[in-house]
């Protein structure tokens, strides 16, 4: 394909990873990138890139990929916390956990080794001209808003509550861990992303959100209580608050990737439940399926729906696990009532349907030694 001039709107992880790989393979086009927040703004703390996500970032870029995988904190294993009792879930995968404004600096960089244009703190108030427009701007993406009728986009709001935080509370390894408090139903998501800093995602179901009154609370009042319930997981540390606001999770969808030039990446296509763990991965790979198709095509339309094709059965096998998870998520209230440690445990590992029993021995022998060994209730083989 000829050069083509393209603007990012978004400085997110997938269009800055976008514009990296299109800018290397195409010295001759102007890329540039658009973001409405400064360079040194983040929100959120660390995001995990597991070992399929880490395998297809190396297959399409080394460089990027060794960068990516210098600062990351390695991870292996779960701990699943319920009625008091730890279950290890242990992992013969790999991957690791690396800070979300450690990430960003280092795509920064790499745009701008390669010439992208980078110009943040800067709100888009009309789509710039250029041949071809990716929006990389999130949830309530400016490019999909513009066509929001062309792209087909449809939304799902979920019932639970939630919360991101940090804490420089230590953890070995990533956990949930589910608990009571006044009647009320809680669980936390922790994992380190750093050697001083873990991420801490708090959540509730919304009969819980109404009986505790948490809705009459402020955000600083909510902090308080979740620091309370997971005191012991904490070790007493504080936690870090970074627009840390209690809200709904939005699942947005649409019917079309592309509309004309214009054409949507990551979480302003189809947002990821953060359950899954994959949100970011999701993203990127989106960003490498459009550098590929715009490096197999003669023309921008041609591109666009090459990419779609191609990348569309892979993602949406993705966002049908990720809706199997969030829709546990949101009966986790009832599961935790109705199941013991271990029974709660393996329904919670095979809760997308993507992991049966042949593939749980596979990847967490030790944990499905002990299943298959204590538990009555029937296999999902």
């Amino acid at each position: 394909m000829k050069p083509l001039t393209v603007t990012v709107i978004g400085g997110g992880p997938s269009g800055l990873y976008f514009a990296y790989l299109f800018k290397k393979s195409s010295p001759q086009s102007r890329v540039r990138v658009i973001e409405q927040n400064a360079p040194d703004a983040t929100f959120g703390f660390g995001v995990v890139l597991a070992d399929r996500g880490l395998e297809r970032l190396e297959q399409a870029d080394g460089e990027s990929y060794r960068a990516f995988t210098r600062p990351m904190h390695r991870i292996k294993n779960q701990i699943i916390y319920h009625r008091g009792e730890a279950v290890l879930v242990d992992s013969t995968g790999y991957g690791g956990a690396i800070g979300r404004l450690t990430l960003l600096t280092v795509l920064r960089e790499l745009c701008e080794k390669v010439g992208v244009e980078l110009h943040f703190s800067t709100r888009v108030q009309s789509l710039p001209d250029a041949e071809l427009i990716v929006g990389a701007d999130g949830v309530n993406s400016v490019v999909r808003t513009a066509e929001e009728e062309n792209f087909g986009m449809q939304v799902e709001t979920l019932t639970n509550w939630f919360a991101w935080y940090g804490t420089r509370a230590r953890f070995e390894t990533p956990a949930l861990n589910f608990r009571m408090h006044d009647g009320g139903h809680f669980v936390a998501h922790y994992y380190p992303y750093s050697d001083e800093l873990g991420t801490f995602v708090a959540e509730c179901d919304a009969r819980t959100w109404t009986r505790l009154g948490l809705a009459a609370m402020t955000d600083e009042q909510r902090q308080h209580l979740v620091e309370k319930i997971f005191a012991e997981a904490l070790q007493g540390k504080p936690l870090i608050s970074n627009k840390s606001m209690w809200r709904n999770f939005p699942v947005v969808s649409t019917e079309r990737w592309h509309a004309g030039k214009r054409v949507l990446l990551g979480d302003a296509l189809n947002s990821a439940h953060f359950s899954i763990g994959s949100g970011t991965r999701i993203a990127m790979e989106d960003s490498i399926g459009l550098w590929e198709a715009l490096n197999e095509s003669d023309t921008v339309p041609q591109a666009l729906q090459r990419f779609e094709q191609a990348r569309r059965p892979a993602k949406q096998k993705l966002l049908e696990a990720a809706c199997a998870s969030y829709t546990w998520y949101e009966g986790f209230a009832e599961k935790m009532d109705a199941l013991a440690p271990l029974d709660f445990t393996y329904d919670f590992m095979t809760r997308t349907g993507r992991m049966d029993d042949a593939r749980l021995r596979t990847q967490h022998p030790a944990f499905m030694t002990r299943y298959e060994s204590c538990s009555t209730l029937p296999s999902k083989s």
